[in-house]
């Protein structure tokens, strides 16, 4: 008995003298979530995102990583622009150290329409694969394209789009790769309106409420999914590691009608997950411009303007499901005009002007700002980030 206890007491010893940079150091190489879950070890481990010093070590080693997010990609632009006194959407590409070199692409244009008014789900491309969505209604072709090999794929129309006497509105698209499955995915919520010429009776079996609904292109076809989920969320989002995920803004259940919160979607199970955002990270509490998700290094990272002092926090999600796993790692001095940022590497933002079209760059490890030899959009814009790939379209074990 007295040797355990002399071996306990060495041990404690021991632990205790452990300096505290050594900790920091490594502790500092530890994902979010493993971090959060050491805090009930020790209590200064527990505040360890409220040191100034642990948090400077944590920035680096985060920037330092490098993700396969970002290898090899570039960036794309859609954005509208005048031809003809007539607004057009184009997609272009863009390269160069600094963006200065802007390439039109030429799409494949197949939503029978002349001059269609599209978008691009999401904020990247999967494995090469643009899911590109008109936005004429009722035209709601979807098509698949891989631009570095031109392979398109048509995906067919759901039967949910033929209802009779109705108008189909489809919004907030989600587009993934499963990889266990080695299938595409494809989740989309589909809403109907009475037509103002309908008679009643002919709407007797047709419900309004809101569905959702996933295309596999495995079996090339849709389903309908049931859940309740809450439907007052962002029609952008962004998609990661096989999950799609929105930004809600006003409450997910009756007892939390003001918290803000991130409507995530499991490609693999089919099932939403809610992970509530909290106070501190919530741009409501202040008066705010507007917030945004994106990625940034594998995490999935949320950026808030502050309209009371004129700055921009920016926070990561350690484990989804877990408010307590938001960490906010910067806030950044103000900038005039910010439209939409995106990470384009693993220490950058690109953030387009929507004054001037032009595009700045925050680098992350300096806050340093660089302006960048694009000029863009002055109506309407997207930046995608693409990685460029030959594999089919069908699947990457095809």
């Amino acid at each position: 008995m007295e040797t355990e206890k002399s071996v306990a007491a060495k041990i404690k010893k021991v632990r205790n003298d452990i300096p505290n940079d050594l900790v920091f150091s490594i502790l500092s190489k530890l994902p979010v979530k493993s971090l959060n879950r050491f805090g009930c070890v020790r209590k200064s481990w527990s505040i360890l995102f409220k040191n100034r010093y642990f948090m400077s070590m944590f920035r680096k080693n985060l920037l330092c990583k490098n993700h396969s997010y970002y290898k090899d990609t570039s960036l794309l632009q859609l954005e509208t622009v005048t031809i003809d006194s007539e607004l057009k959407f184009v997609l272009y590409s863009l390269s160069g150290e600094r963006y200065q070199n802007k390439t039109k692409l030429d799409w494949p244009n197949l939503f029978e329409e002349a001059d269609p008014e599209f978008d691009v789900v999401g904020s990247g491309s999967i494995n090469g694969i643009l899911c590109l969505v008109s936005k004429s209604q009722p035209n709601n072709r979807v098509v698949f394209w891989n631009p570095t090999t031109d392979e398109f794929k048509i995906v067919p129309i759901s039967l949910r789009e033929s209802v009779r006497h109705v108008d189909v509105e489809i919004t907030r698209h989600g587009f993934g790769y499963v990889s266990i499955a080695d299938e595409y995915k494809l989740i989309r919520q589909v809403m109907y309106n009475p037509k103002s010429d309908t008679d009643d009776s002919s709407l007797e079996d047709v419900s309004y409420d809101l569905f959702w609904e996933i295309y596999s292109l495995r079996s090339n076809s849709w389903r309908e999914l049931h859940s309740d989920v809450p439907y007052d969320y962002r029609e952008d989002g962004i998609c990661l590691d096989g999950m799609c995920h929105w930004l809600g803004e006003d409450g997910y259940d009756i007892d939390r009608v003001d918290e803000v919160y991130l409507l995530s979607f499991d490609l693999s199970k089919e099932a939403f997950l809610i992970t509530p955002i909290p106070s501190e990270c919530d741009s409501r509490i202040f008066q705010m411009a507007w917030k945004d998700l994106v990625v940034l290094n594998g995490f999935i990272a949320l950026i808030s303007h502050y309209k009371q002092n004129d700055t921009f926090h920016i926070s990561i999600l350690g484990e989804i499901g877990v408010k307590e796993s938001w960490t906010k790692l910067y806030i950044v001095c103000p900038l005039p005009c910010i439209e939409r940022p995106i990470t384009s590497g693993n220490k950058r933002y690109i953030i387009s002007n929507v004054v001037d079209g032009t595009l700045v760059c925050i680098d992350l490890s300096t806050l340093m700002v660089e302006q960048l030899n694009f000029e863009g959009y002055r109506f309407w814009g997207k930046t995608i980030i693409y990685k460029q790939s030959s594999l089919p379209i069908g699947g990457i074990n095809q």
